[in-house]
């Protein structure tokens, strides 16, 4: 494994902590030596996550959607929202190929809190790999059982026949970032 594709919402949630835990795994996964791939924003817990990468001393790809300005909060506040100085940056036609770019470009991805834009970009890796298209692991950051609810969802599906056991293993959710890191080695 080298490069790490980490999925998380662009905001900074309602608590602090979310900004020092991607902070955290940004600069872990630097450290560790692993190239950070990500949606290629300033703000939020992204904005985040690419300054401890960076602080770690390690590369980071942002991949950010041409003429994409934010949400409305962030592009009337004025605060730029592309991520200036990284190590390669990665203009897509829209969302979609940002996933697939992103998605291309890591043997691996993370999942940490986010919202719908996280749910997706989930969701795609996850069919990608259902339909084979490849077979790179997918890790949930489960902090303080943030995703407990879809963890459950994947229980039903699978309990209800529409998920295969293999599959459902493939999706794996850790507590800390610490077991993160060592999934990855």
């Amino acid at each position: 494994m080298k490069n790490i594709a980490v999925y998380l919402g662009s905001a900074p949630g309602c608590n602090e902590i979310y900004k020092g835990l991607a902070y955290e795994l940004g600069f872990r996964l630097a450290k560790a030596g692993l190239t950070l791939v990500y949606g290629g924003a300033a703000v939020g817990t992204m904005g985040a996550l690419a300054d401890g990468a960076q602080d770690g001393g390690g590369r980071v790809i942002g991949v950010f959607p041409r003429g994409f300005r934010g949400t409305k909060e962030v592009r009337e506040s004025g605060i730029p929202v592309v991520r200036e100085g990284l190590s390669e940056f990665i203009e897509t036609a829209d969302f979609a190929e940002r996933k697939q770019v992103m998605e291309d470009r890591s043997d691996a991805c993370i999942v940490m809190p986010g919202s719908f834009g996280t749910m997706d970009e989930l969701f795609t890796y996850a069919c990608n790999r259902a339909i084979d298209k490849h077979s790179k692991p997918i890790l949930i950051f489960n902090f303080e059982g943030y995703y407990d609810p879809l963890k459950q969802l994947l229980a039903n599906m699978q309990q209800a026949g529409f998920m295969k056991p293999v599959m459902a293993g493939a999706i794996r959710f850790f507590d800390t970032i610490e077991e993160i890191i060592a999934a990855l080695h």
